[in-house]
């Protein structure tokens, strides 16, 4: 016969194992929560060096084609910067999903999905 504490520490065990996959993905969220808010930071800085250098272009230029022509040129080097940070973004997000998607026991969803679908039809 088992004892109470036995039975306590098996029970203890029991939820150990059963939060493991909790802990883990935590781990990984965290992680890329932490990777989006400093990616976040920097493209703020990109915005703020972009905004700060074209308010500049009217002081350093006397020739409204000139400024234009500067404009059109800083414009397009942010539009680029943007386009590589936005793939960036995606890249976090593919390599959270393969990450997370190590943790997901899809054998285990499945029947659940099924029960459900004939549940609601």
């Amino acid at each position: 016969m088992n004892t109470f504490n036995e039975t306590f520490e098996k029970l203890t065990e029991m939820q150990k194992q059963g939060l493991e996959p909790v802990r883990q993905f935590s781990s990984i969220a965290v992680d890329l929560f932490e990777q989006i808010a400093r990616k976040n930071y920097a493209f703020y800085g990109d915005v703020l060096e972009f905004a700060v250098a074209q308010a500049k272009l009217p002081v350093g230029a006397t020739e409204p084609k000139a400024i234009f022509e500067e404009q059109v040129a800083s414009t397009k080097a942010f539009a680029e910067l943007v386009a590589e940070r936005a793939n960036e973004y995606v890249e976090l997000g593919k390599s959270f999903q393969e990450s997370a998607g190590d943790l997901v026991d899809v054998d285990f969803i499945k029947p659940a999905v099924k029960a459900k679908t004939k549940k609601a039809a």
